[in-house]
């Protein structure tokens, strides 16, 4: 691979971490007060608004068609996994313990991923593997144990509901590895960003049907209309990012890309500390946690 497009590749790269990073924030601010699975269905319908037409734009359409009909239940399955069910749980997560809690938790996907490899592919399991591990499970005991965030304009939540938030963030790096594995599936018969655009588009449709069955506390509310300029930036944001992040992957190694993108935490505590502090509650604990766990991807990715 030639200089200059790994060079390409790892700036498109920079772009999917800075755009998912901030996807956090503007995700925290929409959905607080609102409900929490029209949000997401809503967030992700003007994603997949804005997505379509850039994938259209750079990958034909007969990129689009699986040729197994297995592969189209697939992408259905994915679908539903990984749009309406990982969203949930991470939208769930930023809410009750916010993006700078989430991210690194959320985040730390190759890792989760790795032991799933070895388990169903009967891959060994190596030293780097158990080193990450353990620096995983260590960043995510301290990040526990640290000062919860500020509540901010949102309201406070209780230790117990606080820990539902971390819950929901570890149920969410299971959900991205599951995804992740039977998106590698997808691609063989369709484009990278072509197998994102549709399995998004099988998605949509399931959070909306959740959201008829909701019977949360905040269920009937209205959506504020102050946080539609939110949603949009979300939406913009996610928009950007996947297709960066595409490009990335068939510029680059995937190594490389994935170790870029999984500083996400060490953005989104930066961005915390230096425009949000009055929120985030950045403690040098929660710190420590974060850089453990981003450690601990790092050695299972570039291993």
């Amino acid at each position: 691979m030639e200089f200059s497009s790994q060079a390409t590749g790892l700036m498109f790269a920079a772009v999917a971490l800075v755009g998912w990073t901030v996807l956090s924030f503007f995700v925290r601010v929409s959905i607080q007060g609102a409900p929490l699975v029209k949000s997401t269905a809503l967030l992700s319908t003007t994603n997949l608004i804005l997505l379509t037409p850039i994938t259209l734009y750079f990958v034909p359409i007969s990129s689009f068609w699986p040729m197994r009909l297995e592969t189209i239940g697939l992408i259905a399955a994915t679908g539903f996994i990984m749009v309406a069910c990982s969203r949930l749980t991470y939208y769930f997560a930023i809410r009750r313990i916010g993006p700078s809690r989430t991210l690194p938790v959320a985040t730390s996907t190759p890792v989760i991923t790795a032991y799933m490899a070895a388990f169903a592919l009967g891959e060994p399991v190596t030293i780097p593997m158990l080193v990450g591990l353990a620096l995983l499970i260590l960043g995510v005991t301290v990040m526990v144990q640290a000062d919860p965030a500020h509540a901010g304009a949102g309201p406070s939540f209780s230790a117990r509901e606080r820990f539902w938030g971390y819950v929901a963030a570890g149920a969410t790096t299971l959900i991205w590895s599951l995804s992740s594995i039977m998106l590698k599936f997808i691609v063989k018969e369709v484009h990278p960003l072509a197998g994102a655009t549709l399995v998004v588009w099988a998605g949509v449709p399931c959070l909306w049907i959740l959201s008829l069955f909701d019977r949360g506390p905040d269920a009937s509310k209205p959506i504020p209309w102050d946080r539609w300029r939110w949603f949009a930036l979300a939406s913009i944001s996610q928009s950007i990012a996947v297709p960066a992040y595409t490009a990335g992957l068939l510029l680059a190694y995937a190594v490389h890309v994935s170790s870029v993108t999984a500083l996400q935490p060490i953005l989104a505590l930066l961005i915390a500390s230096v425009f949000l502090s009055h929120v985030e509650n950045i403690t040098r604990p929660m710190v420590l946690g974060a850089c453990t766990t981003v450690a601990g991807t790092l050695i299972v990715l570039l291993s």
